[in-house]
């Protein structure tokens, strides 16, 4: 069992993943995303799940956005990604109570929230479990997200790029108005990069 020998503590990244938890609570089969390298886990609902998540939100199609959410929450839960957990929940919670002030502001931080736990995948399976990501699947999340991007709004496009603090928006953007910019009505991945 590869978790068992590996340090608790380089299990857990803070609020990003806590696969120590994952396992030893949720009895979440880490030991088996550990060794494919995550390859199954990041094709599954990073390329798949959550890519369909950022073509539907350009599409305006929520009731896409709303059902892979709710999935995704309770995987990101287990795996104790507590923000990512957050940005699903709330995305829902927005499209269920036909909310939509902050939407943009939830999509952003869900955004900015996915690329960290990406990254941080990358170096905890290269780093601690030395079962690394494979270079063609960091290369499909870099090219598949810089696709994504140019369909966005020129508003999501500039909070995306920011360097400002990644902090999770969620948990500030109660009570604000904003003005969205119209959506860009290519479709995310429109050309044939669905994978």
């Amino acid at each position: 069992i590869m978790v068992d020998n590996i340090d608790p503590d380089k299990l857990k990244k803070g609020e990003i993943f806590d696969f120590d938890l994952a396992a030893n609570t949720y009895y979440f089969p880490v030991d088996e995303l550990i060794q494919d390298g995550f390859k199954d886990f990041i094709t599954t609902k990073i390329l798949g799940e959550f890519i369909k998540i950022r073509k539907s939100f350009v599409q305006k199609n929520y009731s896409e956005v709303r059902s892979l959410s709710h999935k995704l929450k309770s995987v990101f839960s287990m795996l104790g990604a507590i923000n990512l957990y957050k940005c699903f929940e709330q995305m829902q919670k927005s499209i269920d109570n036909n909310t939509m002030d902050n939407i943009d502001d939830i999509y952003i931080s869900l955004l900015k929230d996915m690329k960290i736990f990406f990254n941080e995948i990358v170096i905890f399976c290269r780093d601690v479990a030395e079962h690394p990501v494979s270079e063609s699947l960091i290369r499909q999340f870099e090219e598949v997200s810089k696709e994504c991007d140019l369909n966005e709004s020129n508003k999501i496009k500039s909070q995306i790029n920011s360097n400002d603090s990644t902090k999770n928006v969620v948990d500030n953007i109660e009570g604000r108005n904003l003005e969205v910019d119209p959506v860009v009505r290519n479709p995310c991945c429109s050309q044939a990069c669905n994978r």
